[in-house]
């Protein structure tokens, strides 16, 4: 069996997304991704994920249902370039 490199798959160089909060009410994930709840349920009441680019990634709220009447999202983070590494 040979060992090259080039032929092995680096997970350490793919894209990756961190899961910040599961479950959590448009209040709260607005608090973490810093915009205004407003902001966050326009995009989810067109059935679409919010998205907020800055400078370090990429934050993505995913609607998951519904609870009481309130929409329940989870909040995940992507980063981008050398920002984070695994140690």
């Amino acid at each position: 069996m040979s060992n090259n490199n080039k032929e092995q798959l680096n997970l350490f160089n793919q894209p990756i997304e961190v899961l910040v909060e599961a479950a959590c009410t448009v209040e709260r994930a607005s608090m973490l991704v810093g915009r205004s709840k407003g902001c966050v349920y326009s995009q989810l009441r067109q059935n679409q994920q919010f998205r907020r680019d800055v400078a370090t990634g990429t934050w993505n709220v995913y609607p998951t249902g519904k609870k009481d009447g309130s929409i329940l999202v989870n909040v995940a983070f992507a980063p981008t370039g050398n920002t984070w590494k695994v140690v």
